[in-house]
């Protein structure tokens, strides 16, 4: 049902899409074979190192929002690897509430999760990855961890506010070799950095919007001698769109720069984040039919305090040689508190105690500590330069978790726990339905060399290993000791080692001086890790005792850049393979707990195209009453599974037929993701941006099923289409107005059906949200 729905309403769009894809791309690329342009047309170009292959960093007149990274920046190599660059001092979208699907508008099949529009927690991914909380990247902030754990779930519980970052580094699945195994790749937050120009600089942006909605962001920094700082603090409280969906987040950051020397540089910093957000709870699809906007939950609460502080050394030996060094920790939690039960279930007052029912506590503490240090370096061989890059990392992550069903019946936030009338193992009577604890420790090095075959052509071979370490121990349904539970619960401790060695292939032919074809591929690995298997979800699943790592590959070709001031794309294919999915399988008998396993294979294959042109920037150098840019972000992906199994049932063929899913779509993953826009510029004055933002249809099980379940978790997630308008107002001096609408035709639209927590149901995404907010910089 899902392909001809997805076939009927987008063979047209797609058709015309990539029509004027081609028909941009033909003139872009005779243009451009015009290898000496005139010098008031030139761009100029970033040159990294002695006689290193020019890259496509342009810098001109007209800037952009969008870029890509360089052959070779800082320690790390980027050539013939897809990856994307937001500038967000560029951006017109509304940063103060954190629109994700407005500051990724320009990345090119990225799911985005808009179940909440507190923009707290990010939640993305791309090529039919689960966007769950960013878990399928590895996810950094200023190129160190921030997420609670380096492979699994949970990934990251802390997004930094838009407003502080200079910009958002993406690097898709087989660019991502040197910073980990993960299949989506890596997302890098990069903080604003101290004006090397001024003692004290001030920034402060007020903004306020619908619902109560107040966001206050403050800066000061500047550069004192040898020294350099930059302070931020950023306060946002709402009622939120929907009913009890209130929040309040606070984020302090704090980062201390020592130029010991011209070559060596010391840094400290620390970011803390706390919040406490109302949660509506899930719907299902007959409530969200009536009003999307309802909640059934009144008591449920999340609040997740998250302490990251960081060194970093960065010291270059030479002209020809850097090296960089990050020390990382992290000090975080993961609280909830509420009601579990299903949608179609309601939170209802006992008749004998004239009270709620207690509430379920889901409490995590995570402490982690690592460390990363890289060296590049170039060497000249059979006349030519090239460039070796290689590092090692250490990480130490250790998760404590408990889950009590006895919580208080109140309706605040409250962890406190209450007493069950049974006896648990130690005598006492708080019992829990777990209390675990979790290890992960992971060394890792990696080798990339940048072979200049030619001076277009160049070669980027890459390797590396993983040993990673993964415990449990804990108690999980505590009681008293029996015969049959002489310990009362307590599991026998668990231990996986995993040796992992992972290896890619890069290669880049510069086509002209702005731009490239390039093509990658590269091995991709996910551990199975206790701390994901025993997930802070509404349910204990039973575990598989036999299941297997993850693994798969990457693979990329595409053709990407920039000639002049007037257009900018990037066009590639990709394939994706990932082979023994940890997926859950349903009981096979009421009652009975779900089955955490290895469900098969998925393969993903698909066409990501960029392409942004300004018309008027091609026809004229004067642009009196300003010029605008029109862009388009397109990805048409095939995610099926290629492999199913279930080994409760493959011993019996008629039983295994049930579970036979071979050609399903893969879950969650949308077939057409397209973003369509325009923005107008006038000078320096003022701009606007009007968004059109699509997303197909997708199931929320591997089985594809259709038609919804009473309580909203599996069926048919619909497509949807968004629109947004954004504008920035610099009216005097360095004063500026920014504003606009979020959803501006109130559509109603949900993009996930949760199996447990922030749900179980429909989450529906926000409607129609008016901003406007005033800055300063001083």
């Amino acid at each position: 049902m899902l392909n001809e729905i997805e076939n009927k309403t987008q063979q047209k769009k797609n058709m015309r899409t990539f029509v004027l894809i081609l028909t941009f791309l033909l003139p872009t690329y005779l243009f451009a074979q015009d290898e000496n342009p005139k010098p008031d047309q030139d761009p100029k170009v970033e040159i990294q190192s002695k006689e290193e292959t020019p890259t496509i960093r342009v810098k001109g007149k007209k800037e952009t929002d969008r870029e890509f990274l360089g052959d070779v920046e800082g320690t790390n190599i980027y050539s013939g690897k897809k990856n994307e660059v937001i500038r967000l001092d560029k951006v017109n979208g509304n940063l103060a509430m954190g629109n994700t699907r407005q500051v990724y508008a320009k990345v090119p099949g990225i799911t985005i999760w808009e179940n909440e529009g507190s923009g707290i927690q990010p939640g993305i991914g791309a090529r039919g990855l689960s966007p769950n909380r960013n878990w399928e990247f590895n996810t950094r902030m200023n190129g160190h961890d921030i997420a609670s754990d380096s492979f699994g779930y949970p990934e990251a519980y802390f997004n930094p506010p838009l407003e502080a970052l200079e910009k958002v580094e993406i690097v898709r699945g087989a660019g991502a070799l040197q910073y980990g195994p993960q299949f989506g790749g890596m997302v890098n937050y990069v903080v604003k950095k101290a004006d090397p120009t001024r003692q004290v600089k001030v920034e402060t942006k007020t903004t306020g919007g619908s619902f109560n909605t107040l966001n206050q962001y403050s800066s000061v920094s500047g550069t004192v001698g040898d020294w350099s700082y930059f302070v931020f603090y950023q306060g946002r409280s709402s009622d939120g769109w929907r009913n009890n969906s209130q929040y309040n987040v606070q984020t302090g950051f704090v980062n201390l720069a020592y130029k010991v020397s011209e070559k060596l540089k010391i840094s400290f910093e620390m970011a803390k984040s706390t919040y406490e957000s109302q949660q509506a709870g899930g719907l299902t699809d007959e409530q969200f039919r009536i009003d999307p906007r309802q909640s059934g939950r009144t008591r449920n609460w999340f609040s997740a305090p998250w302490n990251v502080p960081a060194m970093n050394i960065d010291y270059e030996q030479s002209p020809t040689a850097r090296m960089n060094v990050k020390i990382f920790g992290l000090y975080g939690e993961r609280n909830s508190v509420g009601v579990v039960s299903a949608a179609n279930v309601a939170d209802s007052i006992q008749a004998r105690t004239l009270d709620y029912t207690p509430r379920q506590i889901d409490r995590d503490t995570y402490r982690n500590y690592g460390m990363e240090a890289r060296q590049v370096f170039n060497y000249d061989l059979l006349e030519r330069s090239h460039t070796l890059s290689f590092g090692g990392r250490y990480f130490n992550g250790n998760t404590d978790r408990f889950r009590n069903p006895n919580g208080t019946t109140g309706t605040k936030y409250d962890l406190r726990e209450t007493n069950f009338t049974g006896v648990c193992y130690d005598g006492t009577r708080n019992c829990r339905v777990a209390d675990l604890e979790f290890s992960t420790l992971n060394y890792a090095g990696f080798v990339e060399n940048l072979f200049r075959i030619t001076e277009a052509f160049s070669i980027t071979p890459g390797v590396r290993y993983e040993w990673i370490r993964s415990t449990a121990s804990g108690r999980v349904n505590e009681s008293i000791p029996s015969a049959s539970k002489p310990f009362g619960g307590m599991i026998q401790p668990l231990e996986r080692i995993q040796r992992q060695v992972l290896y890619g292939l890069g290669a880049q032919y510069q086509t002209t001086k702005t731009t490239n074809l390039y093509a990658n591929y590269s091995r991709a690995f996910r551990p199975v890790t206790y701390s994901e298997l025993f997930a802070p979800t509404a349910t204990l699943n039973d575990v598989d005792p036999n299941l297997k790592d993850q693994s798969g590959y990457n693979a990329d070709a595409g053709y990407r850049g920039k000639f002049g001031q007037w257009i900018q794309f990037d066009m590639s294919v990709f394939e994706l393979r990932y082979n023994n999915r940890v997926g859950q399988l349903p009981g096979l008998y009421p009652g009975q707990a779900n089955f955490q396993t290895n469900v098969g294979d998925s393969l993903h294959r698909g066409v990501e195209a960029y392409l942004e042109i300004d018309p008027i920037v091609a026809l004229t150098e004067s642009q009196p009453y300003g010029s605008f840019s029109f862009f388009t972000s397109s990805a048409n992906i095939n995610a099926r599974y290629i492999r199913w199994e279930d080994p409760r049932v493959l011993t019996n063929p008629t039983s295994a037929q049930n579970f036979y899913r071979v050609g399903k779509l893969v879950e969650n993953a949308p077939s057409q993701i397209h973003r369509y826009g325009v923005t107008y510029h006038y000078k320096n004055v003022f701009s606007f941006t009007y968004l059109i933002s699509y997303t197909g249809a997708t199931y929320a099980d591997a089985a594809n099923t259709g038609p919804a379940t009473a309580n909203g978790q599996i069926g048919l997630i619909p497509s949807y289409t968004v629109r947004d308008f954004t504008f920035v107002w610099n009216f005097y001096e360095n004063f500026s107005l920014r504003g606009g609408v979020n959803n501006m035709t109130n559509q109603m639209y949900f993009t996930r059906r949760a199996s447990g927590y922030p749900g179980p149901g429909i989450m529906p995404g926000d409607g129609m949200f008016y901003f406007l907010g005033l800055s300063a910089v001083f």
